[in-house]
């Protein structure tokens, strides 16, 4: 019975009553033991309609709950970041619209509840210790109503007051000091591709971890649920968007076409299916497909990088990515290394993918996660007025959509040849999330 009431989603346990919390507890070890079913006792209770009200709106702060026994009953199935537990953000848009709440609905035969879901900024100084950016950077996640509560604009200025200020020669991973000069301090820089071939070696041996998958295979190649020929054929269609200059051709469209990259920022999904890709499981940003207002789909933002603000694309939890648009995940994004510093040291991290941004320019993070992605528009290189879709294609890279480094200039292109993605009549396929 105990194992029974742990097991409780977050909500109900943290709300329900000490003899509501075991009255459930007795239903469910009734319904495993097929005492009693789930639809006799839906319909014994009259199964509830209703979703919560919407708590929040544009303006808002607001406190993310602190961890605790409640929200640790699943740990680490949670959904929301364990560096924001407690911190006080900023909602500068009403919510998105209702979604189940995906730290039960990944167990699939736990239903609901379903939230609201809101857009909370967070400023980088109030979430790490000795930070060395700007007082402006600062990081834009998802987050489901159950994970927050109400703060205030006093909470917020108590926090940044409360800051703690880096120690006189503190500094993480090179951050807060320029490379390339001599001194000795007990760790040595490394280059960036010896950070990556350490990220990679850190995540182990995989050969042991192949069993599992591969006795799954197996069995069902040997009931016929799927074939060798079709894996290996999904494998190839996923290793293929890469190559398919999706993601070049939606930048070089926004840089040139003012209208679409209005469509693009307004609704993700719109802009790209405008250039043939299915939308088949994606879902406009701010929108809802559902009759009953329920999100039912993963939702794609774009943003765009200016002259005071540029993006950096991470996902802490699992390294979330849009497959379909820029191809399979790099090996250093699904690092541990890369997503875990991504958000707590941005400007160091950038530094070693050779990307340098000048202290005047903000550094938003964006993490994703299992509902949402993003894209970010690069700013346009100058020298590139008159240029055609297919020749500023030649100039976005993987990379400076995610927000690792910039596009490349028109003599970076000149000196590499002046190598042009060829015209594309539309890639007709679908969406593919990770």
């Amino acid at each position: 019975m105990r194992r029974a009431i742990e097991f409780l989603p977050v909500t109900a346990f943290s709300t329900k009553t000490y003899y509501e919390k075991w009255a459930a507890a007795i239903a469910t070890t009734m319904i495993e033991r097929a005492t009693i079913s789930q639809p006799e006792l839906d319909e014994a209770l009259g199964k509830p309609t209703g979703k919560p009200p919407v708590m929040f709106k544009a303006g808002d702060y607001v406190r993310v709950k602190p961890e605790n026994a409640a929200v640790r009953y699943r740990k680490p199935h949670l959904r929301v970041p364990g560096y924001l537990f407690g911190v006080v953000g900023f909602i500068p848009k009403d919510t998105i619209g209702y979604s189940e709440e995906p730290d039960n609905d990944a167990f699939h035969y736990v239903e609901g509840p379903w939230q609201p879901v809101y857009r909370v900024v967070f400023w980088q100084k109030d979430l790490w210790e000795g930070y060395h950016g700007t007082d402006n950077d600062n990081l834009e996640i998802e987050i489901w109503q159950s994970w927050l509560e109400p703060a205030s604009k006093e909470d917020f200025e108590k926090q940044q007051s409360s800051r703690i200020k880096a120690p006189e020669g503190f500094h993480t991973n090179g951050a807060g000091h320029e490379h390339g000069h001599d001194h000795d301090h007990g760790h040595e820089h490394e280059e960036r591709e010896e950070v990556e071939k350490k990220a990679i070696k850190d995540e182990g041996d995989d050969a042991e971890k192949c069993r599992f998958i591969e006795a799954l295979i197996k069995i069902l190649t040997g009931k016929g649920v799927v074939s060798a020929s079709d894996i290996t054929a999904h494998i190839e269609e996923l290793e293929s968007y890469g190559g398919r200059g999706l993601g070049p051709r939606v930048i070089a469209r926004a840089w040139s076409n003012p209208e679409f990259k209005k469509k693009l920022l307004d609704d993700g999904v719109a802009g790209v299916t405008e250039l043939g890709m299915e939308a088949e499981g994606w879902l406009p940003y701010g929108g809802v497909t559902e009759p009953n207002g329920q999100l039912s789909g993963i939702i794609l933002k774009v943003v765009e990088n200016t002259p005071k603000v540029h993006h950096l694309l991470v996902c802490t939890l699992c390294s979330c990515y849009p497959i379909s648009v820029l191809g399979m995940a790099p090996s250093w994004y699904k690092a541990r290394s890369y997503r875990a510093r991504s958000v707590r040291d941005p400007r160091a991290v950038l530094k070693e993918f050779g990307t340098e941004i000048p202290e005047d320019v903000t550094i938003q993070v964006l993490d994703s996660n299992a509902d949402s992605r993003f894209l970010s528009i690069p700013l346009r290189p100058e020298g590139t007025e008159g240029w055609t879709e297919d020749q500023l294609q030649a100039l976005v890279t993987r990379d400076s959509i995610v927000g690792v480094a910039l596009p490349k200039t028109p003599a970076q292109l000149k000196k590499e040849g002046g190598t042009f993605f060829p015209k594309s009549e539309g890639y007709k396929g679908r969406f593919i999330y990770q």
